[in-house]
């Protein structure tokens, strides 16, 4: 038994050897270098984006909702001087989100412009501003 493991190791050792690498492994083996691949970047599918304008914001009175007008094309051009983007704003007087339109009513103080939700908030602030600027939305 001790002389036929060594024949049989040879034996196994020679089919190993005269065996003709595969397809496969030949490409695999193929030793790339920075001369021999392609030089021009990957093509990548863009990333997502996101569209410009974002929704309106919700409204305190969902009944209110239904009723909000379509936004019109000079609507368009006071939200395009905007120097902010989207057109929404703080009432000074009771904080209450705004879409800026043409017809919000609006103050001038101290080279600022503030937005107010209604005429009366407008005319509560032209009043005393420094009042309002002091309060807890002055810092928002």
């Amino acid at each position: 038994m001790k002389s036929r493991l060594p024949l049989l190791l040879l034996l196994l050792a020679s089919v190993a050897c005269s065996r003709q690498p595969s397809q496969q492994t030949a490409s695999a083996q193929e030793m790339r270098t920075i001369d021999s691949t392609d030089h021009r970047p990957a093509v990548l599918d863009p990333p997502p984006v996101l569209g410009d304008e974002a929704p309106l914001p919700k409204p305190k009175n969902p009944a209110l909702a239904a009723e909000a007008a379509p936004i019109t094309e000079k609507d368009e051009e006071v939200r395009g001087q905007l120097p902010f983007a989207p057109a929404i704003a703080m009432d000074a007087v009771d904080g209450s989100k705004i879409s800026i339109r043409a017809d919000t009513p609006r103050f001038e103080f101290k080279n600022r412009y503030y937005y107010f939700s209604n005429e009366e908030h407008r005319k509560a602030f032209s009043a005393n501003p420094e009042e309002y600027l002091k309060g807890a939305f002055s810092k928002l």
